[in-house]
């Protein structure tokens, strides 16, 4: 999709770009003390997104510029190297004025000095959002550079026709989705009389750090935590633990000894493992309800339900994520800061949840005024998901510094430990070891 520059230099050069508090003055010449000009247009826009989610985004901006006059130019929409190629832009002082990207990817940003601190009590609307919401948006010193704009936790998504063939129940615990599983890849669950179906469909490439993603659940469920307080701010990796060790053996056998998992899986990101679900080759999938709709779009829509995910040994936590919105270091804050507020109006979130049907922006609502399940009306899955949030919804450590680093430090190492159906223990002590070493480069180490 074309995208219309507008060049800006920094006002200072590579890391030690102008990051401005309280969204005030950042200014093209770095005078902080330059009073804030009145909001105008037009806005650069970057938004990890692709497909029908383009024109749902769209929507948002048509209505934000009829609203305020404030322009957007045509935005930049790509899930493919999205962060590398806004590392680029930065290097080439090209750097959008807004972007809409994964609350995951804070620590990073903060770290490369991109983003604008975000003094929270200025923001227009701010208190309507939950609390849950904008933890995602802080890092470890308690100060907010983010706003956040959608949730989700993930649930289990299960062909109930397999399980209706086999006379089985949807699980409640790890031993439940082991039992099903086994039966989904050894009793011919679609009757076509080929051993061609797995239990799990699981995205167990490297690329984002997708398998680590994925086990997570399963490692708070163990009772884990990536992370121990070493005192004064500082950490220290907490991956070889007893309940580590659980997680790990119990996830190593799926694939390993059970053989229920997509042959593909560790080559396979979130696109390849939908279609792997799609498609029947697998009939239990962990994802967030955003694939609702991309699983309504396919032939098995009516053949699955969404469960509350099954508990492990010590609860049934489960991963929680958000879009967040980054104001960006040395762009246009006045009328950035404006789009973001509109962007968390019950009506903004109401067009990222429904306005296109195919591609729900907004999974769950930040603002608490709005509720998920009376705005997809007649759908339970949807106050399943917004109950699951609620009571087990868990962030992953995004606001340590850095935390894409940790999380692909993390997914190297579970790859490699299943893909050789390795000793789990010396591979969680191997890993605890490289997390330590990155906490080191990122000076919170203990």
């Amino acid at each position: 999709m074309a995208f219309s520059w507008r060049h800006r230099a920094l006002a200072a050069a590579a890391a030690g770009v102008c990051v401005a508090t309280a969204l005030t003055g950042c200014s093209k010449s770095g005078n902080s003390n330059q009073p804030e000009a009145e909001p105008s247009g037009p806005i650069n826009v970057w938004v990890r997104g692709a497909g029908d989610s383009v024109k749902a985004y769209q929507t948002i901006f048509d209505a934000f510029s009829k609203k305020t006059g404030i322009t957007i130019n045509p935005p930049f929409m790509t899930l493919t190297d999205f962060e590398t190629k806004l590392s680029a832009a930065a290097t080439a002082h090209n750097l959008p004025d807004l972007v809409v990207d994964d609350a995951a990817q804070l620590g990073s940003f903060e770290t490369q000095g991109i983003i604008q601190e975000v003094d929270k009590g200025k923001i227009a609307g701010q208190d309507q959002l939950t609390e849950r919401a904008w933890d995602s948006a802080k890092d470890l010193k308690g100060k907010y550079y983010a706003v956040p704009f959608s949730a989700q936790a993930n649930v289990l998504l299960i062909r109930s026709d397999w399980l209706s063939k086999l006379n089985l129940q949807a699980p409640k615990t790890w031993d439940d989705v082991e039992t099903v599983a086994k039966a989904f890849t050894t009793q011919d669950p679609d009757g076509n009389g080929k051993a061609d179906t797995y239990g799990l469909a699981v995205p167990g490439s490297t690329t984002r750090g997708y398998i680590s993603w994925y086990w997570s659940s399963l490692f708070w469920q163990a009772g884990g935590s990536y992370f121990k307080s070493a005192g004064n701010g500082k950490f220290a990796a907490n991956l070889n633990s007893s309940q580590s060790l659980e997680s790990v053996k119990y996830f190593e056998n799926l694939f390993c000894t059970d053989k229920v998992v997509q042959p593909s899986a560790l080559n396979d990101t979130t696109t390849e493992t939908n279609k792997a679900f799609q498609t029947g080759v697998t009939g239990m999938y962990f994802t967030g309800p955003y694939a609702y709709a991309t699983m309504d779009a396919t032939p098995i829509k009516g053949k699955y339900i969404a469960v509350a995910p099954p508990k492990g040994p010590a609860n049934a936590q489960t991963l929680a994520e958000g879009t967040d919105i980054y104001l960006m270091a040395g762009g246009n804050a006045g009328a950035a800061k404006k789009l973001a507020e509109y962007m968390i109006t019950p009506e903004a979130q109401r067009l990222g949840m429904t306005a296109v049907p195919t591609a729900t922006i907004v999974r769950l609502p930040v603002n608490k005024t709005v509720d998920a399940a009376t705005e997809h009306q007649g759908d339970d899955r949807w106050k399943l998901a917004q109950d699951v949030y609620q009571s087990s919804g868990r962030y992953e450590d995004i606001n340590m510094p850095n935390w894409t680093a940790l999380r692909q430090a993390t997914s190297d190492g579970l790859n490699a430990l299943v893909a050789k159906c390795a000793d789990p223990q010396a591979a969680l002590n191997t890993l605890n070891d490289k997390l330590n070493s990155v906490l080191r480069t990122q000076g919170v180490a203990g």
